[in-house]
Order: C-alpha cells, then structure tokens, then sequence
C-alpha cells in the first residue's frame, strides 16, 4: 500500500509541524525575564576574583609559593606569571549558576555569611565570606566535593585578601589511589 499525499495537503502538513515546533520550541520571552527576575542573586565570586586578579597583576607581588603533592613539597619565593590561571580555582566558583537555582541556604552571623548547598549531587558543600569593617570580603572559603563511581575530590579553598590563598585537593581514584595536593600562596 502506498501513501499518497496531494500537494494541497503536504502543505497543509508542513504548515501544522512548523506552527508545532514553534509553540513548543520558543518559550514566551516575558516568562523568561519573570524567570530570571524571580531567581535570587548571591555574592558574585567571579567578580570580586577578577578584580583581585587585576590588582594582582598590576602591582605584581613577590609570593612565597609552597606545592605539595602527597609527600614532596617545595616551596619557592616568586612573582606570578599569570594571576588568571594561579586563581582559576577561586574564579571558577560561582554561586549564580542556575544548577545552584533553589538549593542554597544563606545564613549570616557576625560579619561572616555562610552559603549551604542541599542537594548533595551538587559539587559545593559550603562557601563562606568573611567580611572586613566596611562590608568588603576580606576571606573567601569554599568546600567543594565531587563524587562519581570512577572518583571522589575533595577540595578546600581559601583566600584572605592581601595575605594568602590555599587549594588543598584530595583525590581518591578507582585502580590509581589517592592523591593529594596543596598549592599555598603568601604574599
């Protein structure tokens, strides 16, 4: 049995699937900026680090650098060549992602603010900001944790603003093992 479609109705055919895919395709672009309106807004990590990264950049200080991976250390007095990639672990924290959207806890005391994540599959645990007198961040913390049936890292951050900054990371690899690593900066 062969299916014969006139021309009168193949145009009609086309007409339905293109209207559908566009019903079901675009979205109302006023439900979107509802959206984005609604979602709420937390620190943005991203920005103070890139401004940090340029302050850095532009005077340049000597740093007493310290690498260890699981028992080797070493440590070195050195400018950095490039503040991006040295702090890409801090930039790369981002409490606005929309993966975040509905899990965070926000708790504040003192002049500390704290930022919990309720859904364990999510990779931050917690991020606290300390901030100075005049409500600047003075100390950003970050405790991230990601797990899947090859891997679990975990990996403790922090920054103190004109002091130092620590990346502690704790691998435990299937068939490899654990490795462990810690790059410290002291200004």
């Amino acid at each position: 049995m062969s299916l014969h479609i006139n021309k009168k109705h193949k145009n009609t055919l086309v007409a339905v699937i293109f209207i559908t895919a566009a019903l079901y395709g675009c979205s109302n672009p006023n439900n979107q900026r509802k959206e984005i309106a609604n979602q709420e807004h937390f620190f943005d990590i991203p920005g103070f680090f890139q401004k940090e990264i340029d302050s850095l950049t532009a005077s340049n200080p000597s740093v007493n650098k310290t690498v260890k991976k699981d028992d080797s250390e070493e440590t070195k007095n050195l400018k950095i060549k490039d503040w991006n990639v040295e702090l890409s672990s801090f930039y790369a924290i981002d409490l606005n992602k929309p993966a975040y959207a509905g899990y965070v806890k926000v708790d504040s005391a003192d002049s500390v603010i704290q930022y919990s994540f309720s859904n364990p599959d999510l990779d931050l645990s917690c991020v606290r900001i300390k901030l100075d007198n005049s409500g600047q961040p003075e100390m950003i913390s970050v405790e991230k944790e990601v797990r899947n049936t090859l891997y679990k890292t975990s990996e403790f951050l922090v920054y103190e603003k004109n002091k130092f900054y620590l990346v502690e990371k704790n691998q435990q690899v299937k068939v490899m093992g654990d490795n462990y690593y810690k790059v410290q900066g002291e200004f």
